[in-house]
C-alpha cells in the first residue's frame, strides 16, 4: 500500500524542483490524493470535466481502487496501473497524468495530451509533380497512422521501443508480418536495443548505430519523409523504423540503387520513369566527375581537347594566376560556402545571396582573372546535378574533391583507377546480409524490371529477390492471367464437347 507523504516527496524530489510540474491536492473517498503532470502536455479542459471534477463530487469513505475510477471518470483510453513510483516518474516524464492516492495498492496513469504539432504538409525534399504530397511530422502517433491509412492491414506490426537514458525517446519497428524476413526484424531489434546513450534527438542519431559498416562513406540506412514510400519499401519486405521526434523515417535493408528511385516514378508512365531514372544516374556520375575530368585534361592530356575549345581555353586562362588544380579547388571550396550559407541563413536573405553569389561575384572573379568561365560553369553545372541524387549529396560532394585531386595528379589513368576501386568497394559492401550493390553485383535479371529501365507495373508479379522475404508473391501478372484465361476456356470447350 502506497503512503502518501513518502510517495509525494519522492517524486517531487525526482523532479528537481522544475517549475513545470504541476500538482494538485485533493480528497478522494476520504483519502488524500495527488494529480501529477506536466504543464503543456495535457488538454486541461478534458482533464477538469472527465477527470478532476468526478473524482471531487465523490462522497464517502473507502479505498482508492481501478474499478472506481473506471466507474466515476470517462476516459478514452483505458486507465493503467502504476507499480513503483519510478515507473511514475517516467510516465510523468513523458506527459501522462499520474495520480497518488493514500493507501491505493498503486499508482494510476491517465493519458489526456493535447500540445501543439506542425501541420501534414509536403517534405521540402520530397516534392511530386503527380502524387501524394502528405509528409511525416514530428510526431510518432501520427506517423503511424499515416502508414496504418495506406496499409490497412491486421499484419502491419508496430513494436515500440524505449531509447535513451534522459529522452527516453520512443522507436518504433514497422514490417509486415508474413512478408518481412523475421531474421532481419530480429536483428534490427537487437541492434536498437543495444544501444546506450544519453538521449536520441532524431532518426539520424538511430541510423548511426543501424549501419553495419560504420565508416563507409555511403548510406547504408535508406530515409524518407513520404509514407507513400515507405509503404512500397514496407510492401517489398523492408523494415521502417519510426523515431519520435523526427520526420525521417529509415527503411533497412537498403540498396544503393534507390538512391534512383523515386515515388513520382510509380504515378507515371513506365518510358517516362525509365527516361528520367537514366537522366539521374548519368547526371550524378558527370556531376562527380567532369571537374576531375576538366582538371586531368587542362594538366596532363590537353591535346584531348577539341581544337576551337582548346584555343578558348588557352585564351581564358592565359591570367589565371592559378594552376588548373587549385583553380578548381577553390571554385568548388567557393560553391560549398556558398551552398551552406544559403540554406544556413534565412530565406528572404538566402535568395539574394544566391543571386549574388551565383552572378555578381562570379562574374566579378571571372573579369579580374581570378577564375576562368569554363571553371564556373563546371562547378555550376555538377554541383546542380548532384541535387538530383539527394540523399547522397554527402558522399558525392567529397568524391568530387578526390577526383579533382587525382584528376590534377595522375590526369585520367588516375581517374580511371579511383572509379575502379570505388566500384570494387560497393561491390564488397555486405549489410544485413545483403549485397548493397544489388541487383547489378551481385546480378538478379528479375531485379532488372525496377532498375534503370522500369517495366509496367502489371509485370512486377514477384517481390525483389534483392530483399530476403518471407512471401515472394506480390500479384498475378497479365501473362498468369491470359494463361489461366486460356486454360478455363479450353477446360469449358472440353466439358461441352
Amino acid at each position: 500500500m502506497l503512503n502518501y507523504k513518502e510517495e509525494y516527496d519522492k517524486i517531487k524530489n525526482e523532479f528537481c524542483g522544475t517549475c513545470d510540474l504541476r500538482t494538485i491536492e485533493l480528497t478522494v473517498c476520504g483519502r488524500s490524493a495527488c494529480f501529477f503532470y506536466i504543464d503543456g502536455y495535457i488538454d486541461t479542459l478534458l482533464f477538469e470535466d472527465n477527470i478532476l471534477s468526478p473524482l471531487k463530487a465523490l462522497q464517502g469513505d473507502g479505498a482508492v481502487t481501478m474499478d472506481m475510477l473506471n466507474e466515476n471518470t470517462q476516459m478514452t483510453t483505458p486507465i493503467q496501473e502504476i507499480p513503483d513510483y519510478v515507473k511514475a516518474v517516467s510516465e510523468i516524464s513523458a506527459g501522462e497524468i499520474v495520480l497518488l492516492a493514500d493507501g491505493a495498492e498503486s499508482f494510476f496513469r491517465y493519458s489526456e495530451k493535447k500540445y501543439q504539432l506542425r501541420a501534414v504538409a509536403e517534405p521540402p525534399v520530397s516534392t511530386v509533380l503527380r502524387g501524394p504530397r502528405e509528409g511525416f511530422i514530428e510526431d510518432l502517433k501520427t506517423n503511424m497512422f499515416l502508414i496504418r491509412r495506406r496499409l490497412a492491414s491486421p499484419k502491419l506490426n508496430f513494436e515500440i521501443m524505449n531509447v535513451g537514458k534522459y529522452t527516453q525517446t520512443k522507436i518504433a519497428v514497422c514490417f509486415l508480418d508474413g512478408v518481412a524476413d523475421p531474421k532481419i526484424v530480429d536483428r534490427i531489434k537487437t541492434q536498437i536495443e543495444k544501444i546506450d546513450i544519453d538521449g536520441i534527438v532524431e532518426s539520424s542519431y538511430v541510423s548511426r548505430y543501424l549501419e553495419e559498416n560504420k565508416f563507409s562513406l555511403f548510406s547504408h540506412v535508406g530515409s524518407s519523409e513520404k509514407p507513400d514510400t515507405v509503404v512500397g519499401k514496407i510492401l517489398e519486405g523492408r523494415v521502417a523504423i519510426l523515431v519520435d521526434g523526427s520526420p525521417a523515417v529509415l527503411t533497412l535493408p537498403f540498396l544503393m540503387y534507390e538512391n534512383f528511385q523515386m515515388s513520382e516514378d510509380y504515378y507515371i508512365k513506365s518510358y517516362r520513369a525509365s527516361m528520367v531514372r537514366i537522366v539521374r544516374l548519368f547526371a550524378l556520375i558527370f556531376s562527380i566527375l567532369m571537374p576531375g575530368i576538366y582538371v586531368a585534361l587542362q594538366e596532363h592530356h590537353y591535346q584531348l581537347f577539341p581544337i576551337k575549345y582548346l584555343v578558348s581555353v588557352l585564351g581564358q586562362i592565359t591570367n589565371i594566376p592559378l594552376s588548373p588544380l587549385l583553380e578548381m579547388l577553390f571554385v568548388l571550396v567557393i560553391f560549398e560556402i556558398l551552398n551552406e550559407t544559403s540554406i544556413r541563413m534565412p530565406r528572404y536573405v538566402s535568395m539574394a545571396l544566391s543571386v549574388v553569389g551565383a552572378i555578381i561575384l562570379g562574374e566579378a572573379a571571372v573579369t579580374a582573372g581570378l577564375f576562368s568561365i569554363s571553371s564556373v560553369i563546371i562547378v555550376a553545372i555538377s554541383t546542380v546535378g548532384l541535387y538530383c541524387i539527394p540523399d547522397e549529396i554527402n558522399s558525392s560532394s567529397i568524391l568530387r574533391f578526390a577526383f579533382v585531386a587525382v584528376g590534377g595528379v595522375l590526369g585520367i589513368v588516375g581517374i580511371l583507377l579511383v572509379m575502379t576501386g570505388v566500384l570494387a568497394y560497393l561491390c564488397s559492401i555486405n549489410s544485413y546480409g545483403i549485397a548493397y550493390m544489388s541487383p547489378f553485383a551481385p546480378s538478379l535479371i528479375h531485379d532488372w524490371q525496377d532498375g534503370p529501365i522500369k517495366a509496367q507495373l502489371q509485370e512486377f508479379g514477384e517481390r525483389p529477390y534483392s530483399v530476403p522475404t518471407s512471401n515472394r508473391t506480390r500479384q498475378r501478372t497479365t501473362i498468369e492471367q491470359n494463361q489461366n484465361e486460356s486454360q478455363d476456356e479450353n477446360n469449358t470447350q472440353n466439358q461441352e464437347n
